[in-house]
């Protein structure tokens, strides 16, 4: 039985796009994209690992601090792809908390040990967007009443100051169903390494925004059922002090590939597509004290 209190930076990106009402020939093109970063955030954790042969069975918790954590992009696209509109918002996460519990069986070898294993996720985020700026190229922004690029002279800029433009406040909760593999070696007495690689067969995602216009008040919901679309990969490191004590690491990519889904706004289903996408890097340290 081993506890791992740890300590974890994250950066990433959360994506959610929208597309062209069903019965448009665009609805294939997407006509909006809502980014909120993490640049980056700050957790603590927990990890319980407990040993039963060559079973082993792990439970994980960690909590994020809230703070200021990069921008909210807010980008419009007409139906040739051309980007009218771009904001940017201070991004402030307001909660974030993850668990995840795994069951593996190890194999065992003279140089190296491989796990095969399972692993069921859970994760919440929210986060404010405040402070907006941005360009507007839309006809009822634009200069002449046409529709413009957002970089272009004739698009209207709205500056940070007096009068902020409206955020999108955001929560997200996904679900993960994982499977892959550990494999790991002893390269001296005091050094012990390893990759890791998961996928998931299954994920869910749910993900409400609240725009916070005043002439544009609404929140919009997604409801999305990605199939092997969600990768992780990890390399870790465990520096061994003695039998009972260690130090680990553990570098982290996780990427889970743009997927559409039903939206609905303001409770009721739109005919417009919502999609979801998310790409993450994490850095973790922690101590581990084994019984």
């Amino acid at each position: 039985f081993s506890v791992i209190p740890y300590f974890k930076i994250e950066t990433s990106v959360i994506e959610e796009a929208y597309y062209y009402e069903d019965y448009s020939k665009y609805a294939d093109r997407m006509c909006s994209l809502l980014e909120w970063e993490e640049k980056p955030s700050f957790a603590f954790g927990l990890e319980s690992i407990f040993n039963l042969n060559k079973f082993v069975f792990s439970l994980d918790f960690s909590a994020k601090i809230p703070m200021r954590s990069g921008s909210m992009l807010d980008s419009d696209y007409w139906t040739d792809g051309m980007k009218f509109n771009y904001s940017i918002n201070e991004n402030y996460l307001d909660k974030g908390f993850s668990v995840k519990t795994g069951f593996a069986y190890s194999f065992d070898f003279s140089v190296f040990s491989f796990k095969p294993l399972i692993q069921f996720s859970y994760s919440f985020i929210s986060f404010n967007a405040k402070n907006g700026y941005g360009w507007y190229g839309g006809s009822a922004h634009s200069s002449d009443g046409n529709v413009h690029s957002w970089d272009s002279p004739y698009a209207h800029y709205y500056p940070d100051g007096k009068y902020h433009l409206a955020g999108v406040d955001y929560e997200n909760q996904t679900f993960s169903i994982l499977t892959g593999f550990d494999f790991s070696k002893i390269l001296f007495k005091k050094w012990r390494t390893g990759i890791g690689f998961l996928i998931a067969p299954f994920t869910y995602a749910y993900a409400k925004d609240h725009h916070l216009g005043k002439s544009s008040n609404f929140y919009s919901e997604d409801f999305i059922y990605i199939w092997f679309k969600n990768f992780q990969v990890n390399l870790k490191n465990d520096f061994i002090i003695s039998e009972r004590f260690s130090v680990n690491s553990v570098l982290e990519g996780n990427f889970i590939l743009l997927t559409k889904g039903k939206n609905h706004r303001n409770g009721e289903l739109n005919q417009q597509q919502g999609g979801f996408s998310y790409k993450g890097f994490k850095a973790t340290v922690g101590f581990c004290v084994s019984f």
